[in-house]
């Protein structure tokens, strides 16, 4: 429903463009006036006064000639929506001494003896005034102003005269004013709808232009991620069965070195980042991440990017420095810890030699916290671009060692959701400067996890798994094992039950659950877990490990109150989410 505001600027336009319509109709008026005037001076040259004949049309074409001065005039210039009352009443006022000039022949004219002259008076008066509707009726007040005093002197002369001939006369010059003002009333109605639907149908085309112009660019964005993400998409995924045989080989070597199944550990975590940056962002654009805003000592995460980071750039020979920070601040942690985390990891790619800086500057009310290194910089074309999917500055191969081009995409796109702002300054082969800005929180304010409490993994848990898949399965058994995890692995919901019932009998309790979101026989995850809850009588802790970034998808998760992790799943937030639910 529109706001008061806007409808009173959508009346504002309507009325400023039926004053242009009055302006834009004069000319035809005018030149009727003059033509009627010179057919009167002629027609009646032998009826009446000469002098006071030339006097009367002498005043017409003065008038009229300063009417179409002022016409043009306003027609050559712009104005403004707001002048539209003056211009209208200017008008008005004009029309009301025509009418007035027009109106002056039935007093100054009247001759009860002369028919000639009366009947020309009657047709001229009723031509004026019917002639005039159609092109002053966009401003009511214009044609009040002509017609009214245009009628009312010869009709009133007429009932004076006091003859029966003359009474019906003046009625008839009044009745037909009374058509004529309705007619106009109806008219201007009509012409204010057309002016609104006119308006309406040129605002629905402009809409639909750039619905159409968005569409057309999605449908292009579209085109282009996907044909970057098939690339892309290949290339870890080729790794993958590489680094799988590798592992095969590994295992049946007589000897495993440690180093060396670590080496290729690390070789598929890395492959897999790929993967899961193309999940973020598709995440972030169906709107189905979650913000959780709280208060915290912005310390917290800078030492944990220290610790992330400060191997890293050890073994590359670069000065990583993290100065330390007592600021509070009010946004997501993990959120904020991504954003700074894609900072750096860009700064240690692109930095062969110098320094890393990661510090706190204040802005006013505002914080600054920026990552400062001496890299390779960016020039000034590209200070927009890199913040698009896949643009990459000088990867034009796609070179897997320089990532996807997906991390400041997903930056932006967290800091909007965020409502933050991210800063870029960059020289050329000195080095660049990225920041997020941020509110800062009041001294008094207290970090909501003020009193940390780490835990570790309280012993061996008994988790149920679900999934469909047998591969996923036997990998996810194999994983919560090696943790010291007893595992119950079921295929569908059905087994589920089974083994839930076998459970409660002889127990142990289960501890945890972790099922696949969809399974087999159009059933899911939620509801393996509510009918093992019901089962065991008991709110068990329980994960939904789903591949599916739908909206729908994800609302039903979250409706449903669980905990969602998404695929490629990461072994440490696995473990993480294992601790948490302990």
């Amino acid at each position: 429903m529109p706001s008061s505001k806007n409808a009173y600027q959508a009346n504002a336009r309507i009325f400023d463009e039926l004053i242009n319509i009055l302006y834009r109709q004069a000319n035809p008026i005018f030149f009727g006036n003059i033509a009627v005037a010179v057919l009167s001076v002629y027609l009646l040259w032998d009826q009446l006064d000469r002098s006071l004949l030339l006097m009367w049309a002498g005043a017409i074409f003065a008038l009229t000639a300063i009417r179409m001065i002022v016409v043009k005039r306003d027609l050559a210039t712009s104005h403004a929506v707001e002048q539209a009352t003056r211009r209208g009443r200017k008008y008005a006022m004009l029309a009301g001494l025509s009418g007035c000039l027009w109106g002056s022949i039935g007093i100054l004219f009247f001759s009860p003896d002369n028919t000639v002259v009366t009947v020309f008076i009657c047709i001229v008066l009723a031509g004026m005034t019917g002639g005039s509707v159609a092109s002053q009726s966009s401003f009511l007040p214009s044609y009040y102003a002509f017609s009214l005093p245009t009628v009312l002197p010869f009709a009133l002369r007429s009932f004076a005269h006091g003859d029966a001939l003359f009474s019906i006369l003046g009625v008839l010059s009044l009745f037909l004013l009374g058509v004529n003002l309705a007619y106009s009333r109806n008219l201007q109605r009509t012409v204010r709808e057309s002016v609104a639907l006119r308006f309406e149908n040129t605002e629905l085309i402009a809409q639909l232009r750039q619905e159409k112009e968005r569409a057309e660019s999605a449908s292009r964005s579209k085109s282009q991620f996907l044909a970057a993400a098939s690339h892309d998409l290949r290339q870890p995924t080729h790794a993958l069965g590489l680094y799988i045989a590798t592992l095969r080989s590994l295992c049946s070597a007589p000897t495993v070195r440690a180093d060396e199944v670590g080496g290729v550990a690390n070789k598929l975590q890395n492959a897999l980042k790929g993967l899961v940056q193309l999940l973020d962002i598709s995440k972030l654009d169906a709107g189905v991440v979650k913000v959780k805003q709280e208060i915290f000592d912005v310390q917290e995460v800078l030492e944990t990017l220290d610790q992330q980071f400060a191997a890293v750039a050890i073994e590359q020979k670069l000065r990583f420095t993290v100065r330390p920070s007592s600021v509070l601040v009010h946004t997501d942690r993990s959120l904020l810890h991504s954003i700074l985390a894609n900072f750096i990891s860009n700064a240690l790619r692109y930095t062969e030699h110098g320094k890393i800086l990661v510090g706190v500057r204040h802005r006013g009310d505002f914080v600054e916290i920026q990552v400062l290194d001496t890299g390779i910089g960016i020039a000034q074309e590209h200070s927009d671009l890199i913040f698009r999917e896949f643009y990459q500055i000088g990867n034009v191969a796609r070179r897997r060692e320089h990532g996807l081009g997906l991390g400041l995409a997903i930056v932006k796109r967290t800091a909007d959701l965020l409502g933050v702002r991210v800063l870029m300054h960059s020289v050329p082969q000195r080095g660049s400067v990225f920041s997020v800005c941020l509110p800062i929180v009041g001294a008094s304010a207290k970090p909501a996890n003020a009193v940390l409490n780490v835990t570790s993994m309280a012993g061996s848990k008994t988790v149920l798994v679900v999934d469909d898949d047998v591969d996923v399965l036997d990998s996810m058994r194999a994983l919560l094992s090696a943790w010291g995890h007893q595992v119950i692995a079921a295929g569908g919901l059905d087994e589920a039950l089974m083994l839930a019932q076998h459970h409660v009998k002889n127990g142990p309790a289960f501890d945890m659950i972790l099922s696949d979101f969809r399974l087999a026989e159009n059933t899911s995850g939620i509801d393996v877990v509510r009918a093992v809850r019901q089962v065991c009588g008991s709110e068990i802790p329980a994960v939904i490990i789903t591949g599916d970034t739908s909206t729908e998808s994800i609302n039903q998760i979250v409706a449903s109150r669980l905990k969602i992790l998404h695929k490629p799943l990461d072994a440490d937030v696995l473990q993480n989410v294992l601790r948490e639910l302990s």
